[in-house]
């Protein structure tokens, strides 16, 4: 009687075990990922976003400081 009641209570454990295996690892369909948001192209970071110096206030200080007439190096004819 005794060997009987732990067979039976080895089985049921066994049983409950392949269950919780088979719901934890997830038994049922993979590979979706719920999300809220849409798919967007990669859009390059900015210069200015990287450097975080604005390229509109140096062109203006290059502007102002007179750069526009030209170089040494490149000599305007």
């Amino acid at each position: 009687m005794r060997i009987r009641s732990s067979i039976s209570v080895a089985a049921s454990l066994a049983a409950i075990a392949a269950l919780t295996s088979a719901t934890a690892c997830g038994g049922g369909a993979g590979g979706k990922i719920m999300a809220d948001t849409t798919i967007l192209p990669y859009q390059a970071p900015d210069i200015d976003e990287i450097t975080g110096i604005d390229s509109e206030e140096e062109a203006e200080k290059a502007e102002a400081a007179g750069a526009g007439t030209g170089s040494a190096q490149n000599p305007q004819k």
